[in-house]
């Protein structure tokens, strides 16, 4: 499937086709899998610093994503290397966690993503190819109703040129 996001916009149209509902169980493991592929089109210079800022690729949360809790796995390119740095980050009852870079990927190759919560442990596990990082997550709520969480482009910065991403959904 391709995912594009247009210049000038934040989400890939129609956005509501990303999101899907889904339950956490406080007393079992969440799994969230897909398959992605960045393309040259991911590669783009904000000229300020806002160029370091984390653009969304997959995950979920419980409840609303900001407000309660999610995890996901975002990206940003690294201009001097042509390729895209990978990162881990959190929310936790509404606060944002300390973003976790996972390490570098290449343009235009297949990559497997895996976003795990497992509740009985206090972990979250995060799986990038080879590239892997774990969280200590303690949380107030830790189970009910959540949904997936898809691409979005930016923090404030709104895509400057059209970005392409290539996904496969795994389960």
């Amino acid at each position: 499937m391709k995912i594009k996001i247009k210049k000038g916009k934040h989400y890939p149209f129609p956005y509501f086709f990303w999101a899907r509902p889904i339950w956490v169980r406080k007393n079992k493991s969440t799994f969230k899998r897909a398959d992605f592929r960045f393309t040259d089109s991911c590669m783009f210079n904000l000229k300020d610093e806002d160029q370091h800022d984390v653009n969304k690729l997959f995950g979920f949360s419980i409840g609303h994503h900001q407000k309660n809790s999610s995890f996901r796995i975002g990206w940003r390119p690294i201009l001097d290397k042509n390729k895209i740095e990978i990162v881990a980050y959190e929310y936790h009852d509404g606060v944002r966690q300390a973003t976790k870079s996972m390490g570098l990927v290449n343009l235009n190759q297949w990559y497997r993503c895996n976003v795990v919560y497992l509740p009985i442990f206090n972990k979250s596990y995060f799986r990038f190819g080879t590239l892997e990082t774990e969280t200590h997550v303690e949380l107030k709520k830790k189970s009910g109703l959540g949904y997936t969480l898809g691409v979005y482009f930016g923090g404030n910065e709104k895509a400057p040129q059209d970005i392409t991403i290539l996904k496969r959904i795994k389960g």
